[in-house]
């Protein structure tokens, strides 16, 4: 058994730091998503806070990665700070499970995408 549930399949969640191309971001289907280095090793790492309900679906880079915007298994988008850490904000996105989000590459534009076939714009 490969440990994955067929009912929430793992998502494609590793992209490099634009700015840093030694880093990369992993989002794995836990409540944090990390900023690794190509050693292995965790550099830094963001929480949504939540023991269940929480686990990221899903996450994408602002174009100079300033922002991390990982959406969660409870249909909330969090948008963290790279370089404070923080989590700035919280934004509920859909009512059915999110299936992408990608960021525009010259506005302050997020795209997410849910099973029910919806496409929503967002200006976090």
């Amino acid at each position: 058994s490969s440990g994955i549930n067929a009912e929430w399949p793992l998502r494609p969640g590793i992209h490099l730091m634009p700015r840093n191309t030694e880093q990369f971001v992993v989002c794995n289907r836990t409540n944090t998503v990390s900023v690794m280095n190509m050693q292995g090793q965790i550099v830094k790492s963001f929480s949504s806070g939540k023991r269940q309900g929480g686990d990221f679906v899903c996450c994408t880079l602002s174009p100079r990665g300033e922002w991390i915007y990982c959406v969660g298994e409870d249909h909330v988008l969090y948008c963290f700070s790279v370089s404070t850490g923080k989590l700035e904000r919280t934004l509920t996105v859909h009512e059915k499970e999110v299936i992408g989000i990608s960021h525009h590459p010259h506005q302050n534009l997020t795209a997410t995408f849910s099973e029910d076939g919806t496409l929503k714009l967002w200006r976090p």
